[in-house]
Formats: C-alpha cells, sequence, structure tokens
C-alpha cells in the first residue's frame, strides 16, 4: 500500500495542509478544487450541469470526523425536504423585500448597483450579491461586491460563512438574522487564521478520506426530520414577521456603511 508520505503532487497531502497557516487568496483555491474534483470523482458528485458539488463536499467533509458518515452521506444525494414550508416561504418573502428596499435605498443615495439573488459562488450560492456601479464605472472586476445572507431561523452554519469569505467575489458578509434581530458583519481580514485552520482541517480530513479503501461500519443514526408543531410555526412566524420590520432599516444602514468601505462614491470619480 502507498504510504500517505508519498505524495505525486498532491495538494491534498498532509504535509501540504499543515502549511495553509499561510494561506491566501493565491494558494487556496488550488487545495479546495483539487478536494472537491478529486471527491466528486469518486463519489458522482455531480449536479445536473455536470459541476462539481463544491459546496455539498465541503460542508458534508467540515461537519464530522466519521469518514464512514461522510462516505453513507455521499452515497445518499437524495434532496433534503426537512425544512417547512413556511420557513422557505418566510426566506423568500425577506429576500424580495429586502432587494427592493436596496435598489430604493442605494439609488436615493447616489448608488447604481447591480444586486443579484441566489448568485452562484465558487462554494455556494449566495442570497443576495451587490455589485457596486457608479458613473459608469464597473467595480466588479475589483471585486468590489458584497455579499447577504438572510437567515429565518435561529440557526446559523459558520461552515457556510467560511465557504463564502474564501470565495474571490467578496471578503465581507453581512448576515442577516431576522427572528434573532441581529445584523452580523464577517470579515475574512479579520478570520484569517481561523479560515486557514478550517481549510487546514478540510484538508486534512479530505486525505483521510481519498486514502481509505477498507472504512469500518459505524454505529452513527441520522437525526430524524424535525416536523415543527402549528404552534411553533405560529410562534416562528410571528417573530419573523416583526423582527423583520424592526430590523430592516438596521440591515439596510449596515449594507450601506461596507459599501462605503468598499467603493467610496468620491473615488469612483473620474474628472479626467
Amino acid at each position: 500500500m502507498t504510504k500517505q508520505t508519498q505524495n505525486s503532487g498532491n495538494p491534498i497531502h498532509t504535509s501540504t495542509a499543515s502549511n495553509t497557516l499561510n494561506l491566501n487568496n493565491d494558494n487556496y483555491r488550488p487545495l479546495l478544487d483539487h478536494i472537491c474534483n478529486e471527491t466528486a470523482q469518486r463519489f458522482n458528485m455531480y449536479d445536473p450541469n455536470g459541476k462539481t458539488r463544491n459546496a455539498t463536499i465541503i460542508d458534508t467533509i467540515a461537519r464530522t470526523w466519521c469518514i464512514a458518515c461522510i462516505i453513507k452521506k455521499f452515497s445518499d444525494q437524495s434532496i433534503a425536504t426537512d425544512v417547512d414550508a413556511l420557513y422557505k416561504e418566510c426566506h423568500r418573502l425577506a429576500v424580495n423585500i429586502l432587494v427592493e428596499e436596496l435598489y430604493h435605498f442605494l439609488n436615493q443615495m447616489g448608488y447604481k448597483a447591480l444586486i443579484s439573488t441566489e448568485a452562484k459562488l465558487e462554494y455556494g450560492k449566495a442570497d443576495i450579491l451587490i455589485t457596486v456601479t457608479n458613473y459608469g464605472l464597473n467595480l466588479k472586476g475589483n471585486k468590489k461586491e458584497l455579499i447577504i445572507e438572510v437567515k429565518t431561523g435561529n440557526s446559523i452554519s459558520l461552515t457556510q460563512i467560511f465557504r463564502y469569505l474564501l470565495d474571490s467575489r467578496s471578503d465581507t458578509i453581512i448576515v442577516w438574522r431576522i427572528r434573532k434581530r441581529q445584523v452580523l458583519i464577517f470579515n475574512a481580514k479579520k478570520f484569517r487564521p481561523l479560515l486557514a485552520e478550517f481549510i487546514k482541517m478540510i484538508c486534512m480530513r479530505a486525505n483521510r478520506l481519498l486514502s481509505s479503501r477498507q472504512v469500518q461500519p459505524c454505529q452513527h443514526t441520522r437525526q430524524s426530520n424535525f416536523q415543527p408543531t402549528q404552534e411553533k410555526l405560529e410562534k416562528a412566524f410571528e417573530d419573523f414577521s416583526e423582527g423583520l420590520v424592526e430590523t430592516l432599516p438596521t440591515v439596510l444602514q449596515t449594507i450601506l456603511k461596507q459599501l462605503e468601505d468598499i467603493a467610496p462614491q468620491e473615488s469612483t470619480t473620474n474628472n479626467g
């Protein structure tokens, strides 16, 4: 059997992964892309368009240390249906309201903006992606973009946030937690050491996964689908309704502040 220390250009080798504390935008992508490509080939992890399911691969590897559980998850690619339709509708409504408020609000503030929903990123999809275009100057090429993630439940996924922060399109994410009345800002520069450790963990675990040939079955059981009661659904919608109206002005002001930081209007003016 080939030892793990014998590496012929495999970028997910453990010794390579241990160097990820020096990650930057130029060297993390080959690591993750190699992981996703190798995993997709082994487990047939492709979407209907033939694209590698990067987000699913990274999320699954990140969420459990158990190789048997990872393999079971990759082998069962059925679409999860454990989210009640009411939560999906609340999410859709919140995104739609925020998009129209943003168009109106940013226009009043002198910004010209392209706003995309379900925007495809390198490692997932963003609820909202804002690209500022002032005075006909498209700032997209300079990565002057902002990702907005809308959360209508109580949960939050750090793995999802890390995936978005690793994307080259924006190094800042605003998370609008409506029911929690919270607007959180995550900036890749502030969390770079933690992001490096996250990638290091993904690389090392993927190395274990892809180098394993005979995996012993585990006794871990999957959690059953959550079925909220009528009372919980009514309470959830009440919290959502009140939280949205209460925090909408806050999220708009937070977005404006971040846009001013990444694309100050005076710097986009060209008098020449």
